[in-house]
């Protein structure tokens, strides 16, 4: 019977070790919004992602001006991306609605020590009824990464979730905590 409980708790630590190689929820960080413009009938946001405990500590600053469309503000985070002296990734994707959703996609690397974020390049996502694709980053210990370097890739999807081929847009190396872009052509990393 003991046999049979160990192999249980070593399945579910490995199902959770395996869940990690994606973006999961956070409570460590958060945005603060600030109104300006009050006056106006749609004021501006001025949105502020902050460390929980630390709410005086900016790591990023954007300005949600179409806030009529505005709908949520995710924060995500990939612990352990598999770049060297970096302990983990911040995604922020604020979605704004209209007849189609549009989503813009922050992410920043968290130094080990958490002093230093670099951000990446804005991504932007539309999905209307019939989307089957996406734009995103992927870091090397996740699926289809590549040791050392962070890719931005264009996925498609055969439905909702089964991924049918990802295309590589832009390989960035990470060498010595800086970020280098490697212009490539558009190639497929993988397809089904």
């Amino acid at each position: 019977m003991k046999n049979v409980v160990i192999i249980i708790v070593l399945f579910q630590s490995f199902q959770f070790i395996y869940a990690q190689k994606g973006f999961i929820e956070t409570k460590k960080y958060l945005v603060t919004t600030e109104i300006t413009d009050q006056g106006k009938e749609h004021p501006a946001y001025v949105v502020n992602l902050v460390r929980s405990g630390n709410s005086s500590e900016k790591i990023s600053t954007l300005t949600i001006d179409d806030t009529e469309l505005f709908e949520d503000i995710f924060i995500t985070t990939l612990e352990n991306p598999g770049l060297e002296g970096i302990s983990e990734v911040i995604k922020m994707e604020v979605e704004y609605l209209g007849c189609c959703a549009h989503v813009e996609a922050y992410y920043f690397t968290v130094s080990d020590d958490g002093d230093t974020i670099v951000s990446l390049p804005e991504l932007k996502n539309v999905y209307c009824e019939n989307s089957n694709t996406d734009f995103q980053y992927i870091f090397p210990n996740q699926e289809y990464g590549i040791q050392g370097n962070i890719l931005q890739t264009q996925t498609f999807y055969k439905n909702t979730s089964d991924i049918k081929y990802v295309n590589l847009k832009k390989s960035f190396e990470w060498t010595n905590g800086a970020i280098t872009i490697d212009p490539s052509n558009t190639i497929a990393i993988t397809s089904n």
